[in-house]
């Protein structure tokens, strides 16, 4: 979650985009978007704001695509079980 919150800033910081405009976008306190930029702390759903407001939310779908790894490709083609039970 660090290099994550790492390059958010970074791309934050490369778009000139302050920290408090930033917050206030992304409907978020100015200390917890500071918290998840310097600590990687926070939850999936403000790390998906600020990464909206970056125009990173299309990068973290494409990046959590189950058809870009070699089982999902492999597995496209089959019948995709709705559940799995153990």
């Amino acid at each position: 979650m660090r290099i994550i919150a790492s390059n958010l800033d970074l791309a934050r910081r490369q778009q000139r985009i302050p920290l408090d405009l930033l917050a206030e976008r992304a409907n978020l306190s100015v200390p917890t978007v500071r918290r998840l930029m310097n600590e990687g702390a926070g939850s999936l759903e403000n790390f998906l704001r600020v990464a909206r407001i970056l125009g990173m939310l299309q990068n973290v779908e494409e990046a959590t695509d189950p058809l870009r790894t070699p089982i999902g490709r492999a597995r496209a083609e089959e019948d995709t079980p709705l559940r799995v039970r153990s």
